[in-house]
């Protein structure tokens, strides 16, 4: 009897081990996206669980329009709301519903916020509107419930291609990936801490959209373009759910040039039809009453930047606080510590868009960065003394002499720094030497070339005169990469 007693505790152990191991391996195999990514859809879900329960006054879903679209931290400085955006890339409304059945196990939100540009076509041949790998990710970093367990299912209904075991076991769908992981999918537990744009994705391009956008005057009510059948039908479950909890739902649509006026009177009507509020910026009233600057404020055509989503979020804040009583105007510690965290952000948005020399050295000389410099061909033709003294002023010497080649790395306070006519080569790391960096510079005798390339990535524009390269440390990307030649160009 005692033999078959330790035999069986033997069992136990072994399977509890084998467990562990089992879903460690599939944590670890499976593509994520954290804070460092410009779609951070894995920080954005993960991050969620982190709030306290019953704390979020509104949460935002959606694609990735609304990621780039809606800034909790805006929100919160401003009207005091605390909100949540649970949007992700081609969050399609089976995973909208899914992921809003799924917080509410943990919130009890005042509104719910839906951008409607997957109610369209979006992917054809695709059942559930989007791609398999982005309704994948965002299930997968969904804790195991009844809720999950519901959408796996669900999805795999509407998707013969997808496999429930292939949900459970993700090394099954992910087992070619070997080769490919990195740091982040062993550093996952560091990586889960950074959360604290809530979802925000936070785009900097300025002056790249269609400098002929016109906002929508409707003029033809009767002119309406066909949704999605399954859309809609998960649309009304979202509808019902909300209706249920006792929660304020509002349609929006975010500034995007592949909007027009048909698309708005179906979602109008459909709004109508369901005493629902559709706010769409792209209609000349919410756009105007914005100040949207489409120019200045889109990093596309179809996603806000960083400056536009402070227009929409203030605006979409002040519409819930006046037509839907969520009062706001309390202080939340989880909110209001993360504003030193957005404003580093907001410089970072900044730096990839000065156009001024002595400005953009002067931004980017924080220990927070490392700059990496490297010259090709003749890089004397643009360092006048006023550059010189500009660029010594950040630590730079540029003493190379006609037709030399140089290099330069500032990081950590430190400069490492040469000039000469031969090849120039330097490798070095950054960031605690969790991350390799190798310049090479050549002159106009030497070659007439030069890279930059962080973790043989090259990022170098490679251009005549200096290629500027900026790492940011805290999180963990490039933020530009431009060569002066006279003036900066990206």
């Amino acid at each position: 009897m005692k033999k078959h007693c330790i035999f069986a505790v033997r069992v136990i152990i072994f399977s509890f081990i084998a467990c562990i191991v089992i879903s460690l391996v599939n944590y670890v195999i499976t593509p994520k996206k954290y804070f460092e990514d410009l779609w951070p859809t894995t920080s954005t879900y993960k991050g969620f669980y982190k709030i306290d329960r019953d704390t979020i006054d509104v949460l935002f879903l959606g694609s990735s329009h609304a990621a780039a679209a809606f800034n909790p931290q805006v929100v919160y400085d401003k009207y005091g709301i605390t909100s949540y955006n649970l949007a992700c890339e081609q969050q399609n409304l089976v995973v909208s519903y899914y992921w809003l059945k799924e917080a509410l196990r943990y919130q009890k939100p005042s509104a719910v916020v839906l951008d409607t540009y997957m109610l369209y076509t979006f992917d054809p041949s695709e059942p559930l509107n989007t791609s398999e790998s982005f309704t994948r990710m965002a299930l997968d970093a969904m804790r195991w419930s009844d809720v999950k367990w519901e959408a796996i299912h669900d999805i795999c209904r509407l998707d013969e291609k997808q496999t429930v075991n292939s949900y459970i076991f993700q090394n099954v769908r992910f087992h070619n990936r070997w080769m490919e992981l990195n740091e982040n999918d062993f550093e996952f537990v560091s990586l889960e801490r950074h959360y604290e744009l809530k979802g925000f994705s936070a785009l900097s391009q300025r002056g790249t959209s269609d400098p002929d956008f016109e906002p929508i005057l409707v003029t033809n009510l009767e002119a309406y373009a066909e949704t999605e059948p399954l859309m809609m039908q998960y649309l009304d479950k979202i509808v019902t759910l909300c209706n249920d909890n006792d929660i304020d739902f509002i349609l929006t649509k975010t500034p995007s040039e592949s909007w027009d006026e048909y698309r708005h009177n179906a979602v109008q009507q459909y709004a109508n039809e369901n005493n629902i509020e559709f706010c769409d910026f792209n209609e000349y009233i919410a756009y105007e009453g914005s100040g949207f600057k489409w120019t200045k404020d889109m990093n596309d055509n179809w996603h806000t930047n960083i400056w536009g989503a402070k227009r929409v979020s203030k605006y979409i804040a002040e519409l819930l606080q006046e037509d839907y009583a969520v009062a706001g105007a309390h202080y939340d510690a989880q909110w209001a510590d993360t504003e030193e965290y957005y404003q580093n952000i907001l410089a970072d948005c900044k730096i990839s868009n000065i156009k001024d020399i002595d400005e953009y050295l002067e931004e980017i000389d924080q220990p927070r960065y490392t700059v990496l410099l490297a010259a090709k061909s003749d890089m004397t033709f643009c360092v006048t003394d006023a550059v010189k003294r500009a660029f010594k002023k950040a630590g730079f010497d540029l003493a190379a002499k006609e037709y030399d080649g140089y290099y330069g790395v500032k990081s950590d306070e430190n400069v490492s720094q040469d000039s000469d006519r031969d090849t120039l080569h330097f490798v070095g790391s950054a960031r605690n030497k969790l991350v390799d960096y190798s310049i090479t510079s050549k002159g106009y005798y030497a070659g007439d070339d030069c890279s930059i390339k962080i973790d043989d990535i090259e990022y170098a524009k490679q251009g005549n005169g200096i290629n500027i390269v900026v790492y940011c440390n805290d999180t963990r990307r490039v933020i530009d990469s431009a060569v002066f030649d006279g003036s900066l160009n990206r």
